[in-house]
This record gives C-alpha cells, structure tokens and sequence, in this order.
C-alpha cells in the first residue's frame, strides 16, 4: 500500500517499530514497486461497506449527470473517485487492466415496500401510503454507496489526518473532482447549503427526524421509508 497509509495502519497495529524499517520505507519508490505495494487488491471487487455523506443538491445533480454521460452507476464513479484520490491513476488504470469492472456495481438496488404496492385491500378499506425521508436541511442531498471496507478504511486514515470527520473529507473529494479546486465566482452561490444538525448524525448512522414527501422523492433517498395504512372507505 501506499507508504502513509501502510505506515498509518502500522501504527494502529502495533505502537512498535523499527526505526531503520521506517527509513527503508520512505525511500522513493518507483512506479512498478508502487502497483506492486498494491498486494492483491481481488478485495476491491467487494463492495460490501457502506458509506454515508452528503452532497449540496447542484453537486449530486452534476455526479448524476456525469454518470449518465459516461452511462455508469453513480455508485460506480463515486468509486473510482475514491480509488483514485487514495492510489492515484496511475495504480487505479493499473488495477482496472488487471481487472476489468474492478468498481461495476455488484448489488442490487431495487427497493420493494414491505406490504407490496399491489397488495389487495381488505374488504371496504383503502390503501393510503406515506413516504418519509431523513430531514438533513435545506439544498442537501444524501448519498448511500457501498464501496470495499479497504477503501473506506484507506479513506478515515486519510480524514483523520487532516482532522475531519469521514463525511465532510468525501464530499470535498467529490466537489473537487466535479468543480476543480479552483473558485469560480458562481461556485459558492450554486454549493450553498444549509444542513440540519441531524445532517452529521445520518452519516454516522445515528436516528434522525424524517419529514413526509412525495413518492418521487421517497424513491431518490437512499434510506426513505414507506408506511401504509388501512383506512374505511
């Protein structure tokens, strides 16, 4: 792996260490060792680790609308964003010849209520369903992906480094790959966002209000809910 961050999980391993190991390991490596620090990486074909932020609405409307040029998921370029930003292109291209599909989507994510929208009604009742999604604030966005508990992991020795929580340390990953880390004089106003303070506490996967919304809206959160209710004709 990359020598900070094999460096970083040493020391959450073991507080021991060899000073002339240390040196040997911050030499410059050139690119073929750089791959080759890799190890197997078959266990980035896993997408199997949740990972929860949020964006400001402009911004996931434009990974949206990337993902729909380049005909992905955007579950899959959000990926690659990851990948890249922790290995760089060089190893991410690499990895990708290697094994092709290495980020395609591997789950499903059809979502099906749990009574089922055609579930008969029983004798002189009505169905009236009520669709909820978390309340994070005004202009936010949540995003759900699964991506390989590596790189989740890669991704929190990266934040905590710089001191910041996971989710505010992805969405500036995500906003700099879309926008560039350049100011253009447009960005603040279409980045404006005003999160809740429940906002922090969804992507740490803490209990947050939900507020009622409309079936179309219901069908974009990544953790809505439904409730149904039997009510006399």
């Amino acid at each position: 792996m990359w020598p900070f961050l094999e460096h970083q999980r040493r020391q959450k391993m073991t507080r021991q260490g060899n000073e002339e190991d240390l040196r040997q390991r911050r030499r410059v490596l050139k690119f073929p060792q750089l791959i080759e620090g890799m190890g197997d990486f078959g266990d980035l074909r896993h997408h199997d680790t949740a990972l929860k932020f949020w964006l400001p609405e402009p911004a996931e409307q434009a990974l949206n609308e990337l993902a729909d040029y380049y005909e992905e998921s955007m579950s899959e370029m959000l990926r690659q964003f990851f990948a890249m930003h922790c290995y760089g292109v060089y190893a991410f291209i690499a990895m990708n010849e290697a094994m092709p599909d290495l980020f395609s989507d591997t789950r499903g994510g059809v979502r099906f209520s749990e009574g089922g929208r055609d579930a008969e009604p029983p004798l002189g009742k009505k169905r009236v369903d009520t669709y909820w999604v978390p309340e994070l604030g005004k202009n936010v966005a949540p995003i759900k992906v699964w991506i390989p508990g590596r790189i989740r992991g890669d991704l929190q020795i990266l934040a905590d480094h710089v001191g910041i929580k996971l989710s505010q340390y992805v969405r500036e990953i995500v906003i700099s790959r879309l926008l560039g880390h350049g100011t253009l004089p447009m960005r603040p106003e279409m980045l404006t966002a005003i999160p809740s303070p429940s906002a922090e506490d969804w992507c740490e996967g803490k209990e947050v209000p939900y507020r009622e919304v409309s079936y179309e809206e219901y069908l974009k959160s990544p953790e809505g809910k439904e409730e149904t209710e039997w009510m006399d004709l």
